[in-house]
């Protein structure tokens, strides 16, 4: 209709939205939209919000951030909007305290303080006030710092605004942790932890489950803080109750609708007894919970009958002999290290950041990491990893000690997100599953469609994956879905009604969602006069099996399979990684077989052949895998990039073919 303001405003509030949900990508594509057409008509209060919201979407690139918040800063004071002018000091004055540069950040935010003080916004003075008293603490004013918190605290609870309030007590609490008062900043962060967890504890089970993940994002600093406190002054027990606290919540949350179990954990002690019985139920196997904070990585290894037997902290730094030099500047650094791993001289992932490649460890710096530490009390047949947000991207099995071994030639290795997903998969008996039945669904003939850019594709055949859905389908006696007839109708009609699941398809790389044939494909070859007319052409929805698809779906199947590429893919939060599996995962099943990277057509069409033989024979899965695994590196196929990308997520199910 013409109507811009209305374009520019709901391209705005897309923007906000996407940036809430940590859609960084669709948030700045939206935020930049409406920056555009806010200039062009002239609406300019809109115009500043934009350059703030970008600005903090954009905090990583320092110029380009200081910019948009100088912009919104210019805009505020020429239309006179003082709310507005307060938010860009406030930006300004955040931005140069992450830059170390504390005399500009006071100067910015005395001035966001003044205003809010001016226009009686209490909220807005205890936020600015708040993060006043955490920079006034490093230029060494202690007193007036102390003054700003106590009045940044009064006004967040007169104000009853519960999130500016968490805000206030998180900048108190870290405050007393450079002070180096343990003890007080530890009861801050308790009363904190125990203020986010009424407020998670309000939201309703129908509350969409990425907006908890996000809620969750917000206020985990707090978590892992207090943690690495109890770590560093010899209480590493009490630091892995309050790590387990902030694990995986939103797909706990999840199953346990699906499992119609009870979710609440409060109490740490009763919390914590729950988990030496999880553990006694595995009492074959080791438990190596991994948990980071900056630069430290903190480990906990227990045995089967839940007794911890070692704990260690481990600087980063001192194991990345080659990049020591380098990594040592950022303050998100075991993030930026692991983004990349190195598989020899193959890069798992390529990441870059302002045109350079980020340092990167090695499977043999990683051993010396996760594994040499603990290595002398491993004494099980089975080692159930608990890693933390981007470690999810370590291929465990191929990790190799100083001897070049590979730590899957010595132990089964099996990832679960959490302890407590892990408890309410052991609560629920197996046989509240489907116990017969086999969803097989290989090399869909998509045909013509729309890429989530709207980019005309037609995925190219995996002929080796239909070989791979025929053995399967083989072995266990069922027919399998191939080709025009792998619909994403057919699957969701059957998926819920199966033991076993398994794809053998294309899969997407950011997600790990899965690409299927549409209810009415569109086929065009090279050389047809005749062309498909653009409406015909199926958009992402009609032929993406997506998270949100399954989600909607309650699932039954004690093992899903996705032999896909990246199909351990997702976006890295507190959550962990938050893709396909997690969703599968979250609508029921037991189990998720996932792959950590792009694989070889016909080195996972061998993988799996033997992956299935094993579990055919009654072998359980983690067993089953790690035979794979084996029979690959010794028949040929020794090249890690062919085997390690593997990795079982869950419980540890056998399943009974005589059924």
């Amino acid at each position: 209709m013409g109507d811009m303001k209305s374009v520019a405003t709901s391209s705005l509030s897309l923007g906000i939205l996407f940036k809430r949900l940590g859609d960084y990508s669709k948030a700045k594509e939206h935020l930049r939209e409406a920056l555009r057409v806010t200039k062009k008509i002239g609406c300019r209060n809109e115009e500043a919000l934009c350059h703030g919201y970008l600005g903090t979407l954009l905090c990583c690139a320092c110029e380009k951030a200081q910019k948009h918040y100088e912009n919104q800063l210019q805009i505020a004071k020429e239309i006179g909007c003082r709310v507005t002018e307060a938010s860009g000091y406030l930006n300004l004055g955040e931005l140069s305290r992450d830059l170390g540069d504390y005399a500009k950040a006071k100067e910015y935010l005395e001035k966001a303080v003044s205003i809010t003080e001016e226009i009686a916004d209490k909220n807005g003075r205890a936020l600015c006030g708040g993060i006043l008293g955490t920079v006034l603490h490093f230029l060494g004013d202690y007193s007036k710092a102390r003054e700003y918190h106590k009045k940044a605290l009064c006004m967040s609870q007169e104000a009853r605004n519960i999130s500016v309030e968490l805000d206030v007590v998180s900048e108190i609490a870290m405050t007393l942790v450079l002070e180096g008062k343990m003890k007080e900043a530890s009861s801050y962060l308790l009363d904190c932890i125990a203020k986010f967890e009424d407020v998670r504890s309000s939201l309703k089970d129908n509350i969409e489950s990425q907006l908890k993940i996000t809620l969750f994002d917000q206020h985990i600093l707090e978590y892992r803080v207090l943690s690495s406190l109890f770590c560093i002054t010899g209480k590493p027990v009490e630091g892995l109750h309050v790590v387990e606290l902030g694990r995986a919540r939103a797909l706990a949350d999840l199953m346990s609708v699906q499992y119609s179990l009870k979710s609440e954990v409060s109490g740490f002690e009763r919390f914590w007894a729950d988990f030496e019985k999880c553990m006694i139920n595995e009492s074959n196997s080791a438990f190596l919970y991994i948990s980071y904070f900056v630069s430290s990585l903190f480990l906990w290894l227990f045995n089967g009958a839940g007794e911890l037997i070692r704990f260690q902290e481990v600087d980063v730094n001192k194991c990345l002999a080659n990049n020591a030099p380098e990594v040592n500047k950022p303050t998100r650094l075991v993030d930026d290290v692991f983004e990349t791993i190195w598989v020899g001289k193959f890069r798992v992932e390529d990441h870059q950041e302002n045109g350079q490649l980020q340092p990167n460890p090695t499977l043999a710096e990683c051993y010396k990491m996760f594994v040499e530490p603990v290595a002398d009390c491993l004494d099980a047949a089975e080692i159930i990893i608990v890693p933390d947000r981007c470690l999810f991207k370590v291929p465990f099995a191929a990790l190799e000690d100083e001897r070049g071994k590979y730590l899957s030639e010595s132990f089964r290795i099996r990832i679960i997100p959490s302890l407590l997903t892990l408890k309410f998969v052991q609560d629920t008996p197996a046989d509240n599953h489907n116990q017969t039945g086999a969803l097989i669904v290989g090399d869909p003939d998509v045909g013509l469609v729309r890429n989530k850019r709207g980019k005309k594709i037609q995925p190219h055949p995996l002929p080796r994956a239909r070989e791979e859905a025929e053995i399967i389908g083989k072995l266990l006696q069922v027919q399998p879905l191939l080709g025009e007839k792998a619909t994403k109708q057919a699957v969701i009609q059957s998926i819920n009604s199966v033991s076993l699941i398994h794809f053998a398809c294309h899969g997407d790389e950011k997600l790990g969602e899965i690409i299927l044939v549409p209810l009415h494909p569109v086929y065009s070859k090279s050389g047809e006069e005749k062309k498909p007319r653009e409406e015909e052409i199926p958009r992402e929805e009609d032929y993406i099996l997506t998270m949100a698809d399954i989600s909607q779906v309650r699932l039954q199947a004690k093992l899903v399979v996705l032999s896909c590429c990246h199909s351990a893919s997702g976006h890295v939060s507190a959550e962990g990684v938050v893709g396909i599996a997690h969703a599968f995962l979250g609508s029921g099943a037991r189990s998720v077989l996932v792959a950590l990277w792009a694989i070889d057509d016909e080195a996972t069409k061998q993988f799996m052949s033997r992956f299935y033989e094993h579990l055919v024979s009654g072998e359980s899965a983690s067993e089953s895998l790690h035979q794979a695994m084996k029979w690959m590196r010794e028949n040929g196929s020794s090249d890690i990039r062919k085997w390690a990308p593997f990795m079982l997520i869950g419980d540890n199910e056998t399943l009974d073919f005589r059924k």
